[in-house]
């Protein structure tokens, strides 16, 4: 009977394992429960831990209502209950990092850093190369080169490990830093690189590269790479439909954004933020509350931009996301400078500055702070400042290849030299709009166009 039973609970696993490669994710669930309790009444505990290893891995990508990260970390956290007070082994450094990666997907770089780092001590300690989160996690607390260096130094040897799954995330998180830290030039040479490599993996390094890559060429104002991007992934999320996670992408919301389609923006985001918010993948949640607070911000809905703007704020520095904060933080300083209240956004301007220690490279991330800094100081008619902010946000624009972002500061810029009204201050400003404007048709931003359009109608008049 005992036999029997263990022999069934093999036969179980091996097709949940099967299922999962093929991403038909609820039959591998179903498959991964009935070997659970069969090894739970076998009393074979080293299974019981790999069949919740599993379930967690499996759960990430399970359909809404019957999955998440939260169910996940559950069943991590029961395999930790059995394995943590054994030996260290490979199952044990392999479930480390699998909480590692769990913490980073609810917005916890702090935590998951601490987990992969007990992940890698174990692999060194047993002569095995295995990749880890420590990368990803550095770089989102702030450690941005650091965190780089581990990243593009692990590409090579997972690429020759053969691992599919590892293959994938190496080459999005890669791409996926590059991006958040707005050195585009980069990111953009990576994506190069590993979409050969993506290629023969399938399905699902399709649809998270391509995903990925649709931010990424959005914020270089290559559009029409863009939304061919996000047609690949939209095209291979068709044939695995069941677990839906490209529609509740934030990147998706972000395209028709900054293109000014923001009636589908919005429906976009909304959906994600529900979706993901019930998962706790907050990491995702916050990509979606700022992006969704950016669209109230320019559409003049400022109750419900401060609501998102706050929420992500939250998850930012309650998780430690130093990167993700320092793109919230310039957007608050607008929002309250546009509410009226000068002095609470130079506080968000402040810790933006605060944030970005003057030993690391911070790539293009001072250039939104900067442009904020300058619409503030233009507000309190502090010219000198507000011109060397916007100067210095431009140029950094310029370098990390930032267009949308470069045209919106010499929109800003424009209406500070108005404001000054000093001798050739109205032919600069004109001069600035025109650029602002040319720049704005280039990228489809259709909504930005018709500001600036709305703008120099108004100097005509």
């Amino acid at each position: 009977m005992e036999e029997e039973l263990r022999r069934k609970a093999e036969v179980l696993t091996k097709l949940a394992v099967t299922e999962w490669g093929a991403v038909d994710i609820s039959a591998s669930l179903k498959h991964l429960q009935e070997a659970l309790k069969l090894y739970r009444k076998l009393g074979d505990l080293a299974n019981v831990a790999m069949m919740h290893v599993w379930l967690a891995r499996v759960l990430v990508a399970a359909p809404i209502g019957s999955g998440g990260e939260r169910k996940a970390l559950e069943h991590a956290e029961a395999a930790l209950a059995i394995l943590e007070p054994g030996p260290d082994t490979p199952d044990k450094a392999f479930l480390y990092q699998l909480i590692s990666r769990l913490h980073l997907l609810k917005d916890e770089p702090a935590t998951s850093l601490t987990w992969a780092q007990k992940a890698m001590g174990i692999f060194e300690k047993l002569g095995i190369f295995m990749g880890t989160s420590i990368g990803t996690a550095q770089a989102r607390i702030g450690e941005v080169d650091k965190g780089i260096e581990y990243q593009e130094n692990n590409w090579q040897p997972t690429l020759e490990g053969g691992n599919a799954l590892a293959i994938t995330f190496c080459a999005d998180d890669i791409i996926l830093t590059h991006t958040m830290v707005r050195n585009i030039p980069r990111a953009l040479e990576w994506g190069e690189r590993v979409l050969p490599e993506i290629t023969p993996v399938g399905d699902l390094g399709l649809r998270l590269i391509n995903r990925t890559l649709a931010l990424t060429y959005t914020l270089s104002g290559q559009i029409s790479r863009a939304k061919e991007a996000w047609q690949i992934a939209e095209s291979v999320e068709s044939k695995i439909s069941e677990t839906g996670l490209l529609e509740h992408s934030a990147a998706g919301g972000f395209f028709y954004f900054r293109l000014g389609e923001w009636d589908k923006a919005q429906e976009t985001l909304k959906w994600a933020l529900s979706a993901h918010e019930g998962r706790d993948n907050f990491a995702a949640a916050n990509a979606c509350s700022f992006t969704l607070g950016s669209l109230n911000l320019e559409q003049g809905n400022y109750p419900e931009a401060e609501k998102s703007m706050l929420r992500s704020l939250e998850i930012c520095q309650k998780g430690g996301n130093v990167i993700s904060e320092l793109w919230v933080l310039p957007v608050l300083a607008e929002l309250y400078l546009k509410m009226g209240k000068p002095d609470k956004a130079a506080e968000y301007v402040d810790r933006g500055f605060d944030l970005m220690k003057p030993d690391q490279n911070w790539y293009g991330l001072p250039a939104p702070v900067y442009l904020a800094r300058g619409m503030l100081a233009a507000a309190r008619k502090d010219w000198t400042t507000a011109a060397e902010s916007f100067d210095k946000a431009i140029q950094i624009n310029r370098q990390y290849q930032l267009p949308w972002d470069e045209a919106r500061t010499l929109y800003e810029r424009g209406l500070m030299y108005l404001a000054r009204g000093r001798k050739g201050d109205r032919e600069k400003a004109h001069e600035d709009l025109d650029e602002a404007l040319a720049i704005f048709q280039k990228v489809g931003a259709k909504k930005d166009v018709e500001k600036v359009l709305r703008k120099k109608e108004m100097l005509r008049a």
